[in-house]
């Protein structure tokens, strides 16, 4: 009860903060957390399939991209790479072994 008591004004006061920041402000804050997110979840060993991912998907969707800022364009790769690293790193976790055999049955025939 106490800790929900001091969380409150803490949510209270980013919904001020939301209300009366400008959109300019907002979407900066975004592209830091986005940036933030990206140092921490998309690592050197993921870094190349999970730009090449990202590559993909960019280049798939025509020419929409072509018409907005360098900066839009990064902000839109790396959030595709931290979903393709965070999903890599599940992989590898074993989140999703009991899956493979399903997904790629011809990995375990002997």
């Amino acid at each position: 009860m106490l800790a929900e008591a001091a969380f409150l004004p803490s949510v209270e006061m980013r919904i001020l903060a939301a209300m009366t920041s400008s959109p300019q402000e907002e979407i900066k804050n975004a592209a830091q957390a986005i940036s933030d997110m990206h140092v921490a979840a998309v690592s050197a060993e993921h870094a190349r399939a999970a730009g090449h991912a990202a590559a993909n998907l960019c280049s798939g969707s025509g020419h929409r991209l072509l018409y907005v800022s360098a900066e839009l364009q990064q902000l839109i790769t790396q959030a595709i790479e931290i979903g393709y690293a965070t999903a890599l790193q599940d992989v590898r976790d074993g989140d999703f072994d009991g899956n493979i055999q399903e997904w790629r049955p011809a990995l375990f025939e002997e």
